[in-house]
């Protein structure tokens, strides 16, 4: 009995490679992703301070270069909120990309790995089949020679 050998077996590892290697950029653009969130989550936590201080040093009575000076800090870090908004909408993005892809390779890989379920089958069906007919075979012939040898004796 042959081996089963599945003619698009290199097509087959194409695409298991293929969606390694999305599942690896997947990975990537999570870990992107949840970076992009603690930044977020940080300026969040630099202007909340900075708020507080100003409220705290309105209270005290500072001078009110200092206070403008706050003013400016709170304002720019602000900005760098908005920019880090902008950065994880575009990570965001990237993921929902790369997920796509993901997918897509993945589904690229099961269509030929079924493919190929579906010939391994097919070859074990037949090798089922011709095994079956070599055994009647055999027992057909043992009961012809069995059947001669006891005519013969009667004989």
């Amino acid at each position: 009995m042959t081996p089963f050998d599945f003619r698009f077996q290199k097509i087959l590892d194409l695409k298991e490679n293929e969606k390694d290697v999305a599942q690896i950029q997947m990975a990537d653009a999570i870990k992107q992703q949840e970076e992009g969130h603690r930044r977020n989550e940080a300026i969040y936590h630099k202007i909340s301070d900075a708020e507080r201080l100003q409220e705290e040093k309105q209270q005290k009575g500072v001078p009110i270069a200092e206070l403008r000076m706050l003013e400016n800090y709170i304002q720019q870090v602000q900005r760098q909120l908005v920019y880090s908004n902008d950065e994880l909408a575009h990570l965001q993005k990237h993921v929902m990309k790369t997920q796509s892809q993901l997918t897509k390779k993945a589904q690229e890989e099961k269509t030929w790995g079924n493919l190929k379920q579906q010939k391994q089958d097919l070859f074990n069906e037949r090798n089922k089949v011709a095994e079956q007919n070599y055994f009647d075979e055999l027992a057909s012939a043992r009961f012809h020679r069995t059947a001669q040898s006891n005519l013969a004796e009667r004989w």
